[in-house]
């Protein structure tokens, strides 16, 4: 299986020759598939942003070649609104992106672009209203009058509308609560499920990752540091709270009880692992 996206020797320096001059990301390798969905993590300045700003060609790298469908991105004749189309970026806080008089007028923006039939739009309109648990009623609010959550849907809605191969979103729980953080991650995971599409979810939050995604990506200064399934990266859990990454507490909780000396995995991330651990470390429990 060719990978829908590949990254080869990617690298991309901010202000060359100026006193500001960084280095964001530094001659990534990196192979995405169809039907993955990869969380990104990673402290701030790690290079998140910036990687996945080159996968929809926002940002032209400073070296390496960007593919996709196993065409170069940055090759002459290669059309870059259509990558956009295929790869869709929803950016932090995209609320504030929102621009038309009416919900529906903002999501149909992306398939209008797209020169899709009135019909065909329609449909995508309803539909990624459902994908983001939003009813048909708000259609003609402005979404302006709407509340952060909706917004944000309403945002999400748009992208979703481009019916990408690839979507990526930046942070979409942000500033959430955690019953808006919940339904918005069910809610991607079910359009994943729905659309076979590629997801891949930047976040600070090692537990929403671990709940929804099937591989992680781990950056750090600048470079992968680890891409793998997801059992396998929290096999280094003690390796990731040394990063200063925000790890789900019940894996905090086992890495606590295994430096007290207890016989416990360092890589529980999930309450029925920690369940099975316990009764393994009891002896099956008594009654």
């Amino acid at each position: 299986m060719n990978p829908i996206l590949k990254a080869e020797n990617l690298s991309h320096v901010y202000g060359v020759g100026t006193p500001f001059e960084k280095v964001a990301i530094d001659n990534i390798n990196l192979e995405i598939f169809e039907n993955e969905f990869i969380g990104v993590i990673g402290r701030t300045g790690s290079g998140k942003s910036t990687l996945i700003q080159h996968l929809n060609g926002i940002l032209r790298p400073s070296s390496g070649t960007l593919y996709y469908d196993g065409e170069d991105c940055w090759a002459k004749g290669f059309s870059r609104n259509a990558l956009r189309f295929n790869v869709g970026l929803v950016f932090q806080y995209p609320e504030y992106q929102l621009f038309e008089e009416t919900v529906e007028k903002d999501i149909a923006f992306g398939p209008k672009n797209m020169g899709l039939p009135m019909v065909e739009i329609e449909k995508r309109i309803s539909e990624s209203l459902r994908f983001v648990g939003l009813d048909d009623s708000v259609r003609t609010a402005s979404p302006f009058e709407l509340s952060g959550g909706q917004k944000r849907r309403v945002a999400i809605a748009g992208i979703m509308a481009m019916e990408p191969k690839v979507l990526i979103l930046d942070e979409p729980t942000a500033g959430l609560d955690p019953r808006g953080r919940d339904e918005i991650l069910n809610k991607i995971s079910e359009y994943r499920a729905e659309k076979k599409s590629t997801v891949i979810l930047v976040s600070h939050n090692m537990e929403d990752i671990s709940r929804v995604c099937n591989k992680v990506l781990v950056m750090k200064d600048s470079k992968i540091e680890m891409f793998a399934p997801v059992d396998e990266v929290f096999e280094h859990s003690a390796e990731l709270c040394a990063m200063g990454l925000n790890v789900p507490q019940i894996t905090r909780i086992f890495l606590s009880l295994k430096e007290k000396g207890f016989d416990v995995p360092s890589s529980v991330y999930t309450s029925r692992q920690a369940c099975d651990a316990i009764l393994k470390l009891t002896g099956g429990g008594a009654e």
